[in-house]
């Protein structure tokens, strides 16, 4: 007959006191969110994925996988976009058209995000937030489509949360080793998608005056601030380089100029935001000029000089529009930001959204209200809305864009959600009997024997527990 002690069920997973640690709960959460990923993206199948994304991408990285550089077919190397996702690509399809690879990898960065959010939480409102805030983005409708959708927004998404994640330690820890890492990824996040610069750049002053409650010394806080802020020039130095020896202009990409203009011109709107910005680009290029068709192919040599021609029609539109444009910029915000997903889609999956992200907008909101105690920490959050905003503004944007801030809303609904639970449970939870590790005087209830024995506890041994789970900064 086997001992007892063999009767037990074992798992893999760490534990504590015999239990499922908070990494074990974790680690099962995002098993699943791995594979609920990859069980969606081979469901809707290999056609879906290739036809329906943005080829443009993967016509990069089978260059790139070729040994022909960063460009399109025959053509001249370009400087068209920054080039981390391309690579990426090519990394792991080696410029095969395999669906199953990037299916793979990008899942994996699904999952990463789902770490990262749940840690982010864990750092900021106890491990209860960290298991909601992984559970939450684990199954977030949006993220289950687009985490393996032919796009860089599963690979930015993850590296800014993995920034901001190491950015909040380091302000905690100082430590050097860690703000190499947060230099590192703002770097990989900016060479993924260029408008990310300007969080970027202000990220390590953050690090450097955001001082109050569980911040490190502030000449430790500014000399990590150096580190991460060296780091990530060096990630993007190389691209920049090249920028400036293919075109004469340090630019981390080609379509600045163009985008600015695409953003800021009578047609605009013409189809965007309901439908993709790329409609209303078709009708805009139409409606040129022929003379403004002949500047443009006497500048086509140089696409640098062609980004800057459209720079300055851009600004142009601004200066003889500055109300128009003003009024424009508030509505690409609040459309950007809106409930239903702009492009806009079919009647289920526009709903699936409004439900979706709209509670957590709701929440987050909530949470970020209730925790304003601590702005200077979380003003980190706070600078990612403002410079997404304010690019969204000057430029364009879509739901896609906007997606990787939805974690943060998770992160903070969580943390309201985590204190809702721990109210409610007060609330219901059994009278305890006194805890025998503890001193406590007997009370009237003890005399008569009213305590109920159906719990161990003690105002030391559950302020104890509770604060792991349930710390009160949301309170």
């Amino acid at each position: 007959m086997m001992p007892p002690q063999m009767l037990k069920r074992t798992t893999i997973l760490p534990t504590v006191g015999g239990k499922p640690s908070i990494y074990g709960k974790l680690m099962l959460i995002i098993l699943f969110a791995l594979a609920v990923r990859g069980a969606i993206r081979w469901y809707t199948g290999g056609s879906d994925f290739w036809e329906n994304g943005y080829a443009f991408f993967f016509a990069l990285a089978q260059n790139i996988a070729a040994g022909n550089g960063i460009s399109f077919g025959d053509g001249p190397p370009t400087t068209f976009r920054v080039p981390l996702y391309p690579m990426f690509l090519a990394a792991v399809t080696f410029g095969h058209q395999a669906l199953f690879p990037v299916l793979l990898a990008q899942s994996l960065l699904g999952a990463g995000t789902v770490w990262c959010a749940a840690l982010i939480a864990r750092e900021l409102f106890g491990n209860t937030a960290a298991i909601i805030a992984g559970a939450l983005t684990a199954i977030y409708p949006y993220y289950l489509v687009h985490d393996t959708a032919l796009q860089e927004t599963s690979l930015y998404t993850f590296l800014m949360a993995l920034a901001v994640l190491l950015l909040l330690r380091v302000r905690r820890s100082g430590s050097v080793l860690t703000a190499t890492g947060a230099g590192l990824a703002l770097g990989a996040a900016v060479l993924t998608r260029a408008n990310l610069a300007a969080f970027a750049m202000f990220a390590p002053l953050w690090l450097a005056f955001a001082g109050g409650s569980h911040a490190a010394p502030w000449r430790r806080r500014l000399w990590v601030a150096v580190v991460c802020v060296g780091v990530g020039m060096l990630t993007v130095a190389p691209w920049l380089i090249r920028a400036y020896q293919l075109t004469g202009s340090i630019t981390l990409s080609t379509q600045n100029g163009f985008f600015l203009w695409l953003g800021n011109n009578p047609y605009t709107f013409s189809r965007y935001p309901q439908e993709s910005i790329d409609r209303s680009q078709a009708v805009a290029l139409a409606a040129l000029s022929s003379q403004e068709r002949k500047e443009l192919k006497a500048r086509g040599h140089n696409k640098a000089l062609v980004d800057e021609w459209f720079r300055l029609k851009g600004l142009d539109y601004i200066r003889e529009h500055p109300w128009q444009t003003l009024g424009n910029g508030f509505r690409k915000v609040v459309d950007t930001f809106g409930w239903l997903p702009s492009p806009r889609r079919t009647f289920w999956p526009s709903l699936v959204h409004a439900l979706s992200y709209g509670t957590m907008m709701i929440l987050g909101l909530w949470g970020m209200w209730r925790g304003r105690r601590d702005w200077r920490e979380h003003s980190i959050f706070y600078a990612q809305f403002v410079s997404f905003a304010a690019v969204t503004a000057g430029f364009f944007g879509h739901t896609s864009y906007r997606a990787y801030l939805d974690v943060y809303w998770i992160v903070f609904a969580a943390g309201i959600l985590a204190v809702w639970l721990s109210k409610y449970l007060s609330r219901n939870a059994p009278q305890a009997l006194p805890c025998p590790d503890a001193p406590h005087s007997e009370t009237q209830d003890d005399k008569r024997g009213l305590t109920s024995p159906t719990l161990h506890s003690c105002e030391l041994c559950s302020q104890t527990e509770m604060a792991e789970y349930f710390p009160a900064r949301l309170q």
